[in-house]
């Protein structure tokens, strides 16, 4: 009796994987001025923009956040917060007033970011957090434990 597993025929093809939304991502920033970041997300497919932008903080050291962190702008969070990790100073303000939503993996990456920062012997503090961000940390107790918002 022939095993179960064994084929005769021909191995029939595996349909292809339909491939990733096409993504322009371009990322302007000057290091020198460490968190003069604008960035824009544009799918080729359906021609949409999504733009999240990191701006240097006048007053303090630290950036502004203003957009969506969500799937079309995840590669630009990541680019902005590699920036932000790399301001001087003791204390890193992320002021998150002009951002409308952060997706679970933008948490991620701001956990991440902040575990970097707080490696290095300094804090991210993060100021003026959106709701998505205050309802993923009650979710999420344990794992944004390390977030710290300002009061």
């Amino acid at each position: 009796m022939p095993s179960p597993h064994r084929h005769d025929g021909p191995v029939p093809p595996v349909p292809p994987v339909p491939p990733a939304p096409s993504v322009d991502v371009q990322a302007l920033y000057d290091d020198a001025m460490w968190a003069d970041a604008v960035v824009r997300c544009t799918h080729v497919r359906t021609g949409t923009a999504a733009t999240l932008t990191a701006q240097p903080l006048r007053d303090r050291p630290g950036a502004l956040l203003t957009g969506n962190c969500d799937l079309d702008t995840r590669p630009i969070l990541w680019a902005a917060l590699g920036v932000v990790i790399r301001i001087p100073g003791p204390v890193v303000h992320l002021d998150l007033s002009a951002v409308g939503f952060l997706d679970p993996a933008a948490v991620a990456a701001l956990v991440r970011a902040n575990a970097t920062v707080t490696g290095q012997g300094r804090r991210l503090l993060l100021h003026h957090p959106p709701y998505s961000l205050r309802k993923l940390v009650e979710l999420f107790p344990d794992e944004c434990a390390a977030l710290e918002v300002a009061a």
